[in-house]
C-alpha cells in the first residue's frame, strides 16, 4: 500500500499533462472567456458573452439578441440614447441563437443586476426550428445556463475534447489583427468584418440554400411571448425584426412554414419585416454567404428600426407588422413566392 501511495503521483502526471494541454488548447475558449484567442475554431459565444456581461453589469445596458446574423448590425447605426436614457450597446450574437436562448440570456442579465434599457432581437428561419435543447447538446452552442446548472458537468464536457494542435499553435501566435478582433469582441461582441459598412460593389453569383428544419412552433413562439412580457415588466424597450434572408435560403424556408411562423410572431408582438424578395435578398453581393447579410444592409435596417415614423406598407423593406396588417403581409409574400 505504501508503494502504491508513493507511485500515485507518478500515475497522475499523464492526467495532469493532458488536462493542461486541453486547458491551453481550449478550442471553444470557455477556459479563456475573459481573454479569448482568435483561431479557426468556433468559440462558445453564448457562455463567453453572458459571463462577460454579468461580471461587468454596469458596462452595457442595451443589447442585440439573435442568431449569428445579427452580428452584422453595426454599432454605427444604433442610437446613443433612447427616451432620455444613455445607451451602451453590446452585440450578444451567438451561432444558432434561438428565441428560447435569448429569453434565458435576458433573464440571466436581469437576475444578475444588469440594468437593461433596450433590446433589439432578430428572428429568422433558424428561430422557427432550432430549440434550446438542440443547442444545449452542442459544445459550440451550449448556453451559459447549462454552466449555471452544473459547472462541473459543463467544464468536464470541454475537458474531454481531443486537443487540436493546429488550433493550439494559432492560440499562441496571435497577430496584431487578431488582437484587434479580440478588443472589438469585448467592446461590441463582433469582429472587424461585421462593422465594415462600405457599400458592396462586386457582383456575386447566388449560392445554394443552407437548408432548414420544419416549423415546430411552440417553444420559439412561447419564448418570444415571454420576452415581450419580461420587457414590459422591467420597462425595457423591445424592438423585434425579421431578418432579410438570402433568396435561396428564404425560398426553402417559405416552403417549410416560414410564413406561418411570421404570422404567429405577429400575434405575440409587433416587428419590422425585412424578409421577402427585395433589392437586398435577391442580390448576392449584399451577403457573405447563404446566411449572413453584410453590415451595409444592417445599417439600412437600423435606420428603419429606429425611425420615428415606421411604415406599415407591407410592400416596403422593413414594414412595421402588427396583428392588423399581418394577413396583408402574408398574402403579399405568398403571391411573391
Amino acid at each position: 500500500m505504501k508503494r502504491l501511495i508513493k507511485k500515485l503521483p507518478l500515475l497522475l502526471i499523464p492526467l495532469i499533462i493532458y488536462v493542461f494541454v486541453v486547458y491551453s488548447n481550449d478550442i471553444f475558449n470557455v477556459f479563456h472567456y475573459n481573454n479569448i484567442r482568435q483561431t479557426s475554431a468556433s468559440s462558445n459565444e453564448n457562455y463567453i458573452k453572458t459571463r462577460y456581461v454579468i461580471e461587468n453589469p454596469d458596462k452595457f445596458n442595451a443589447f442585440i439578441l439573435g442568431s449569428s446574423r445579427v452580428a452584422n448590425l453595426p454599432k454605427d447605426g444604433l442610437p446613443t440614447s433612447l427616451d432620455g436614457e444613455a445607451l451602451s450597446w453590446y452585440n450578444m450574437t451567438y451561432p444558432m441563437g434561438c428565441p428560447k436562448d435569448n429569453l434565458e440570456t435576458l433573464k440571466t442579465f436581469i437576475d444578475n443586476g444588469v440594468d437593461v434599457k433596450c433590446v433589439v432581437m432578430g428572428i429568422d428561419e433558424i428561430s422557427m426550428y432550432r430549440t434550446y435543447n438542440d443547442n444545449a447538446d452542442d459544445l459550440i452552442y451550449a448556453q451559459y445556463q447549462e454552466y449555471q446548472r452544473s459547472p462541473l458537468k459543463f467544464f468536464y464536457s470541454y475537458l474531454k475534447v481531443k486537443p487540436n494542435f493546429n488550433v493550439l499553435k494559432e492560440a499562441y501566435t496571435q497577430t496584431a489583427d487578431d488582437r484587434l478582433d479580440t478588443e472589438l469582441f469585448y467592446e461590441y461582441g463582433v469582429e472587424r468584418p461585421n462593422v465594415d459598412v462600405a457599400p458592396p460593389t462586386e457582383d456575386a453569383e447566388m449560392v445554394g440554400s443552407l437548408g432548414c428544419g420544419y416549423y415546430g412552433g411552440s417553444e420559439s413562439i412561447d419564448a418570444i411571448g415571454e420576452i415581450v412580457e419580461l420587457c414590459e415588466e422591467n420597462g425595457i424597450v423591445l424592438k423585434v425584426f425579421s431578418s432579410p434572408i438570402l433568396e435561396s435560403t428564404y425560398m426553402e424556408a417559405a416552403e417549410k412554414g416560414y410564413f406561418d411562423f411570421l404570422r404567429d410572431v405577429a400575434n405575440c408582438t409587433e416587428y419590422y419585416n425585412f424578409s421577402g424578395l427585395n433589392e437586398y435578398t435577391t442580390d448576392m453581393k449584399y451577403y457573405f454567404d447563404a446566411s449572413h447579410y453584410k453590415p451595409y444592409v444592417g445599417l439600412e435596417m437600423e435606420k428603419i428600426i429606429f425611425s420615428e415614423h415606421p411604415s406599415n406598407d407591407v410592400s416596403q423593406f422593413g414594414a412595421y407588422i402588427t396583428k392588423d396588417n399581418i394577413d396583408e403581409l402574408i398574402t403579399r409574400l405568398e403571391e411573391e413566392y
